[in-house]
C-alpha cells in the first residue's frame, strides 16, 4: 500500500471540497442553533434542515470526487500517478468519510448535548443515535454505488434511496416497542431494540465498504 500517495489524494480531495466542508459546517452550527432556541416549530425546522444539510453534503463528496473524475475525464490523469486501483479506492473511502464525520461528529455531538440539556427530550438519545447512524448508513451507499459504477444516474439514485431509507426507517424505528417506550421520557432508556438496530446498521456499513473493496480489486479495465 503505497500510503504517501493515498494521503496525497486525500488532501486533495480536502482542498478542492475546503468550502463545502465549511459551508456544511456552518449548516449544522446554525440549526443546532435554532433547534436550541426551542419551540415545536424551531425543533422540526432545525431537525429537517439538520438532516438535509448532513445528506446534501455526504451526496455533494461522493459526486464531486468520484463521479466528476471520471465525467471530465481525469481519472485516466490519477490513475497514471503511481498508485493502484486499491490504492484510489481506499484515498476516495476514507477521504470521503472523513470529510464527512466532520459536520456528522458535530451533528451527533450537538443534538446529544443538546437531548441531555433538555429533561423532557432524554428518552429521545437512543432514537437520535439510531438516526444518525442510519444517515452514515445512507451515505456509505452512496460512496458505495458512485465508485463501483462511476455512473451519475446510480450515485443519483444511490441518493434519493438513501433519503427515502431514512424517512422510512426512522418511522419503523419509532414504532419498535423497546424503542418507542421510552422515547418521551425524562430519563434514557436503552433497550436490546436499540443495540440490535445499531449493530445491523454498523454491520451493513462494513458489508458496504468491504464490497466496495472487493468489485474494485476485480476490475481490469479503469480507464
Amino acid at each position: 500500500m503505497n500510503y504517501a500517495m493515498v494521503k496525497r489524494l486525500i488532501l486533495k480531495d480536502w482542498y478542492l471540497q475546503r468550502w463545502a466542508i465549511l459551508a456544511s459546517l456552518a449548516g449544522v452550527v446554525a440549526t443546532l442553533g435554532i433547534i436550541a432556541t426551542g419551540g415545536k416549530v424551531a425543533f422540526l425546522l432545525g431537525l429537517i434542515l439538520l438532516i438535509t444539510v448532513i445528506i446534501a453534503i455526504g451526496a455533494q463528496m461522493a459526486v464531486s470526487t468520484i463521479v466528476t473524475e471520471r465525467k471530465e475525464q481525469t481519472l485516466p490523469f490519477v490513475m497514471s500517478l503511481p498508485i493502484s486501483y486499491r490504492e484510489y479506492t481506499a484515498s476516495k473511502i476514507w477521504g470521503n468519510l472523513l470529510i464527512f464525520l466532520v459536520p456528522w461528529l458535530t451533528m451527533v455531538l450537538g443534538s446529544f448535548g443538546l437531548l441531555l440539556l433538555s429533561p423532557s427530550s432524554r428518552g429521545l438519545l437512543p432514537y437520535a443515535a439510531i438516526m444518525s447512524t442510519e444517515i452514515l448508513l445512507s451515505t456509505c451507499l452512496i460512496l458505495a454505488l458512485a465508485l463501483i459504477t462511476e455512473s451519475q444516474g446510480w450515485t443519483v439514485a444511490a441518493i434519493m434511496a438513501g433519503n427515502l431509507a431514512v424517512n422510512g426507517i426512522g418511522y419503523v424505528v419509532a414504532h419498535i416497542p423497546g424503542i418507542a417506550k421510552g422515547m418521551w421520557g425524562s430519563t434514557i432508556q436503552w433497550s436490546g431494540a436499540a443495540s440490535a438496530v445499531l449493530l445491523a446498521e454498523f454491520t451493513t456499513i462494513a458489508l458496504l465498504l468491504g464490497l466496495t473493496f472487493f468489485v474494485q480489486a476485480k476490475k481490469n479495465d479503469f480507464l
